[in-house]
């Protein structure tokens, strides 16, 4: 069975908050996370749990880029997203692989804000930078 290299893994962004999605610019390392959290109460009728509404938050690590394309989402664009406090919008989707199963299918959208922003620098290693961005919203896992 094929696996999905992580190199073939992009994460889509339109810092508009449109659909107008561009590939972040030299990714490294990307995690989509979901979470919901419950509320638990002990009751003479046993355990009652209330879960929220369930949430998405994509982290992100890339390389600084010189001149990045018009494909691109660089750190200049997510910075300027960040301090206007602009909606964005985001998408991470099953890569198209030949021979893949059924399994391996998986679509992430949602529009959130970037609350997380750390540009990174050493002698030793590219100039880089690490994100967060948080839905708000309806979460779309159907392409």
């Amino acid at each position: 069975m094929p696996q999905i290299l992580g190199s073939l893994q992009n994460i889509e962004i339109d810092v508009a908050g449109g659909s107008s999605y561009k590939n972040l610019v030299c990714l490294r390392t990307g995690s989509v996370n979901t979470t919901m959290d419950a509320t638990t109460e002990q009751t003479n009728c046993g355990v009652l749990t209330s879960p929220s509404e369930p949430q998405m938050t994509v982290d992100f690590d890339a390389i600084c880029e010189a001149a990045p394309t018009i494909a691109q989402v660089s750190y200049e664009d997510l910075l300027t997203a960040m301090v206007n406090k602009t909606l964005v919008a985001v998408r991470v989707q099953n890569p198209t692989i030949t021979g893949s199963s059924v399994g391996t299918v998986y679509y992430h959208s949602f529009s959130g804000y970037i609350t997380d922003l750390t540009l990174n620098q050493s002698t030793t290693e590219f100039v880089n930078f690490s994100g967060t961005i948080q839905s708000t919203g309806t979460l779309d896992i159907t392409a």
